[in-house]
């Protein structure tokens, strides 16, 4: 970095019409049809969301127990990409993105059963 000059790597979901497509049971259980209180409506605000929900019981006791292990999961995954991007690590980053979206299939499976 320069003396003046910022670096910084970040990343952004890019469409929030793409996580709906890819995970739908997920966007529905957290969001359902609003959500409007929450502004940006990404990969990892999805997985915020989720780990949240189940931690804070906003969903039902049955699906908590069973979103759970994943849910841990995907916000220990989620503070480790936030972490890479922090160390301005784009190559590890990218590797848990992919842990990352991974995981939200897993999700998407068991929120699929309700």
């Amino acid at each position: 970095m320069g003396r003046v000059l910022q670096v910084r790597v970040s990343a952004w979901t890019y469409s929030e019409d793409e996580v709906r497509q890819a995970w739908p049971a997920l966007w529905k259980l957290i969001w359902g049809e609003g959500g409007d209180a929450v502004p940006v409506k990404g990969v990892l605000e999805l997985v915020e969301a989720v780990f949240d929900a189940v931690r804070l019981g906003l969903v039902s006791k049955e699906q908590g127990q069973a979103l759970r292990h994943r849910a841990e999961q995907a916000e220990v995954l989620r503070l480790k990409f936030q972490d890479a991007l922090a160390a301005r690590q784009p190559g590890a980053a990218d590797a848990i993105s992919y842990e990352l979206e991974d995981c939200l299939d897993a999700l998407e499976d068991i929120a699929g059963k309700f």
